[in-house]
């Protein structure tokens, strides 16, 4: 019983792991359109957002 509970916390720490991964590019991507959006240049990279 103790092997599963170790095996589930391992699993939900990985989520959670790989959540975060994904939360910081995208506030990093989120921060860069931002940004680009003050200097009232059309930026390639932010085609989708537009």
């Amino acid at each position: 019983m103790e092997i599963a509970m170790i095996f589930i916390y391992i699993i939900i720490f990985l989520i959670a792991l790989i959540l975060s991964f994904f939360n910081i590019k995208y506030f990093i991507n989120m921060w860069k359109f931002k940004n680009s959006k003050k200097d009232k240049t059309k930026n390639e990279d932010f085609k989708k957002f537009d």
